[in-house]
């Protein structure tokens, strides 16, 4: 295709860029939310939000990968006629299906509320469910661009969607709140800018869409011998999302089974009231901080599969190696300095980021102190995931996904039963099931593949610079709390961080100036 493509390091950074400011703004907009209402209340929103992000999950989770996955093949191929096809074939099945869910969730919302050990959580539910049918095909465009290795619509759609939900969201709170609604009707208010936020991003895609529609369908008649069927197609799409979303709808049954099991569990020997404290500051504080640097690895692994997928494809053995050893290498300097850097400043950026609920902050520091190591196993779980997908592998990383839920409601359950464990079961949990889904994703990938990337040069190193950076950190950092305020001192410390990471990685050789010039390397491919 006559088609700028953008390496994958550098689709990986603009969809970080882009995460980066959707995580903020999705802490701005929970930060504010949680101090009108409270913990307790904010309850209702992490059952709806996880609701809605399971039947998300069957109706379009894994979606834009499975067609970027189709979408590359086709293009690497320079088959553009196919990747016209995919396109009509994937609206026409999964925007129809989203439809159908979305009507489905509004009808039975009052039964899933109750199912959820939460009825006032039905405003919430009813009120984010129209947005599975507008990310059905928010998702569908998303997939088609990033096939074309073109990670900027999915960049500014996300925006688009974050944004929106600030806005809306917090204004329809807001407006509730001053009209004394109360509160289970006023976090239903927030949740409805999720819906706004996704109309807005599916106007976004299409107009995107019809701009560049004359481009893309001239590409598609400059190869007129192609025999591939809309069967062989539907078929090939289904063999690679099916899975997907079966693993998706795996993934995120945990995060509901944490939301079911942690309050029945905790009901049993606390009071209903400190259930939800303990569960509102987990959800909304210590997994809102801890989300915030895992989009990174996220979307390194997006904008790695049409590369991936592309040189698999073309049998390009050595340009696959190469790509998944930096994929790996990447997700190592992130996975090891994420993890280090959050367990020492959990206290700082909770106390920051929800200074007007202190006793949230005060259960939920601990519980992210937990909470923090899993992003290495969590890290390197989701980019050999992405691997797997690459290769049309989908269904290993089902399995690996399914063993790994199964851990991990186990040990939810056997842990948060103990009274003196309480809410920490649940971090610790994740940090039991993740490490098993990681090292079953390795072995698979070690055998389609043959080979593995590099442990020396690609793990242990950026492992060793993290660790000093830590130590040093760890001696250093509680004396600027002495002198400082708070603000100040977590900037400060953040800043030092970072650039004593940065020069250990250098230092200990785990980068070099090549691999920053790459990143600005432009790439084109002409037909």
């Amino acid at each position: 295709m006559e088609n700028k493509k953008q390496g994958f390091i550098k689709g990986a950074l603009i969809l970080s860029l882009s995460g980066f400011l959707v995580k903020i703004i999705g802490v701005l907009f929970r930060i504010p939310l949680t101090n009108l209402v409270g913990s307790a209340a904010m309850s209702y929103y992490s059952s709806a939000y996880s609701v809605y992000v399971l039947l998300l999950s069957v109706s379009t989770s894994g979606l834009p990968t499975g067609i970027s996955v189709i979408v590359s093949r086709f293009s690497a191929l320079r088959q553009n006629r196919s990747v016209m096809k995919t396109m009509r074939i994937s609206l026409a099945i999964f925007v129809s299906f989203g439809l159908i869910l979305s009507i489905l969730g509004s009808i039975f919302s009052e039964n899933i509320a109750l199912t959820m050990n939460s009825s006032e959580a039905w405003y919430s539910v009813i009120a984010i469910m129209p947005s599975i049918f507008f990310i059905s095909v928010v998702s569908v465009f998303r997939g088609f661009f990033q096939g074309l290795n073109n990670m900027t619509p999915t960049a500014v759609s996300n925006i688009i969607e974050a944004c929106s939900k600030l806005i809306f969201g917090y204004g329809f709170s807001f407006w509730l709140y001053t009209h004394g609604y109360p509160e289970e009707i006023i976090v239903g208010g927030a949740i409805f800018g999720v819906t706004v936020g996704t109309v807005l991003s599916s106007l976004y895609m299409l107009i995107a869409y019809f701009v560049k529609r004359k481009k893309i369908y001239g590409l598609s008649r400059k190869i007129t011998k192609e025999n591939i069927s809309g069967r062989f197609i539907f078929k090939n799409l289904m063999m690679i999302t099916l899975p997907l979303m079966l693993s998706s709808v795996t993934s995120n049954l945990m995060g509901t089974i944490d939301a079911f099991l942690v309050m029945s569990r905790m009901k049993e020997y606390l009071p209903l009231e400190m259930a939800k404290l303990n569960w509102g500051a987990y959800a909304n504080m210590s997994q809102t901080v801890f989300n915030l640097p895992s989009f990174i690895i996220i979307s390194l692994g997006t904008s790695l599969v049409p590369s991936i997928s592309s040189a698999f494809t073309l049998r390009r053995g050595n340009e696959l190696r190469g790509t998944i050893e930096k994929a790996f290498k990447y997700t190592s300097i992130i996975a090891f300095g994420s993890a280090f850097s959050l367990y020492l400043l959990s206290d700082n950026f909770l106390s920051i980021l929800f200074g007007g609920d202190p006793e949230g902050v005060f259960v939920a520091v601990p519980l992210l102190q937990i909470l923090a190591f899993a992003l290495i196993s969590v890290g390197f779980t989701n980019i050999s995931a992405s691997v797997l997908h690459s290769l049309g592998k989908s269904y290993l990383s089902v399995f690996s996904v399914a063993v790994g839920a199964v851990v991990k409601t186990f040990a939810t359950y056997i842990l948060v039963s103990v009274p003196e464990i309480n809410i920490a079961g649940a971090p610790l949990a994740t940090n039991i099931a993740y490490p098993v889904m990681m090292l079953l994703n390795i072995v698979f990938i070690r055998k389609n593949l043959g080979f593995l990337p590099g442990f020396f040069k690609n793990i242990f190193l950026p492992f060793l610079a993290a660790s000093f950076t830590f130590l040093s950190a760890y001696l250093i950092l509680p004396y600027f709390s002495c002198f400082l305020p708070l603000f100040s001192n977590t900037i400060l410390s953040v800043f030092l961080i970072f650039i004593v990471y940065i020069s250990l990685l250098f230092f200990v050789g785990a980068l070099n100036f090549c691999d920053f010039l790459r990143i600005f390397t432009k790439r084109k491919k002409s037909s």
